[in-house]
């Protein structure tokens, strides 16, 4: 755990010196969130003892999402890149994100659940809570933009698009950790 802290520790002042360096316009809203999330996750792990490798893709997830919102790319923060054609920085980073996610809620459910739920019920209820998750950093940005004068988050389909980008990675991720787990 020290190793995840001082991994995590690194790259919020790493990139909140970066920010400030450069004044990227959304470093106070992704080092605060980083730092909530991080508080949750804390807690989590100490009630149902996340594995190693759900706690690291946690730590890479973090470190995506402060790159993407605060590191800048001619002017603007790396979430709009265009990586290749019309896909931006955004989407890959939403699927992964909530792939990650979606991973780490299977291990809390299941070991919440003491045995008492199904696989299918466990695997539903991961995807609808990383879904959640990912809905709900929709209505961060939403409040962004209303907050942030020329915040770019890209707008009414921009949003819905990460809405189903957010569901195929977690529901792609469980089903993975869902055959993981029964050996299938």
């Amino acid at each position: 755990m020290p190793r995840l802290v001082g991994a995590l520790t690194i790259a919020v002042i790493t990139f909140t010196a970066y920010g400030l360096a450069v004044d990227s316009p959304f470093v106070w809203i992704y080092v605060p969130i980083t730092i909530v999330l991080a508080v949750a996750v804390f807690f989590i792990h100490r009630s149902v003892a996340l594995s190693a490798a759900s706690l690291w893709a946690l730590v890479a997830v973090a470190v995506g999402n402060l790159a993407g919102g605060i590191y800048l790319v001619d002017g603007q923060p790396l979430y709009v890149k265009r990586l290749v054609g019309d896909i931006r920085y955004d989407k890959p980073f939403h699927t992964v994100a909530t792939a990650v996610a979606a991973w780490a809620a299977y291990e809390v459910v299941a070991k919440w659940a003491h045995g008492r739920a199904t696989r299918p019920a466990i695997a539903v209820a991961s995807v609808l809570i990383a879904a959640g998750i990912g809905a709900l950093v929709e209505i961060i940005e939403f409040v962004g933009s209303v907050v942030i004068e020329n915040a770019n988050v890209g707008g009414y389909g921009d949003t819905m698009l990460d809405l189903v980008v957010n569901t195929a990675g977690a529901t792609a991720a469980v089903i993975l950790q869902d055959r993981r787990v029964g050996g299938g």
